[in-house]
């Protein structure tokens, strides 16, 4: 099973074991279904299932959660600072979707061929999110931000990213 992290609890909401979580995911209608799973890691590292109770959205990423298994606000208080977790899953995805987890490793290229780089993470900045690539030639870590103006193809099957390189894009 893989785990894809989802949120970070961020803290208590009310008495009766409410969270207010940073959420990260883009399938949250799904995920935070009645009744749906979400885990989160103990001490020892082994991922504990919880089961959502209630959700509602406030403002943006910022959501409120309950979970069955917490019920005041001193259970849940040992939830604080936690990363939530869902399980991957294909079937939420659409043709010519996929997880940015799926991105992680991937070897980026020009268009014209040329390796650039290796994909080491995603990240959701404010004002957009960006591939986190380190430079073939120098090792050293550029941004390259995620839509089209930039990203000219994606093969998941073979681990291959095309970039549409402009001036200065990979200085640092």
């Amino acid at each position: 099973m893989e785990y894809l992290k989802v949120a970070k609890i961020l803290s208590t909401v009310g008495l009766k074991g409410e969270v207010r979580v940073f959420t990260t995911s883009t399938f949250k209608h799904i995920r935070y279904t009645k009744g749906n799973s979400l885990f989160y890691k103990d001490e020892n590292g082994n991922y504990l299932e919880l089961h959502i109770k209630n959700y509602r959205n406030k403002e943006g990423n910022i959501d409120y959660l309950t979970f069955e298994e917490f019920d005041t606000i001193e259970k849940v208080e040992s939830l604080l600072d936690k990363e939530l977790f869902a399980l991957k899953d294909y079937k939420n995805l659409r043709k010519d979707e996929y997880y940015y987890s799926d991105l992680i490793s991937s070897t980026c290229f020009d268009e014209e061929n040329k390796e650039i780089g290796t994909i080491n993470d995603i990240k959701e900045f404010n004002s957009n999110v960006s591939l986190e690539v380190k430079l073939k030639e120098n090792k050293k870590i550029i941004y390259i931000p995620f839509n089209d103006f930039f990203i000219k193809d994606i093969d998941i099957e073979n681990k291959r990213v095309i970039i549409h390189v402009i001036e200065g894009l990979l200085e640092i």
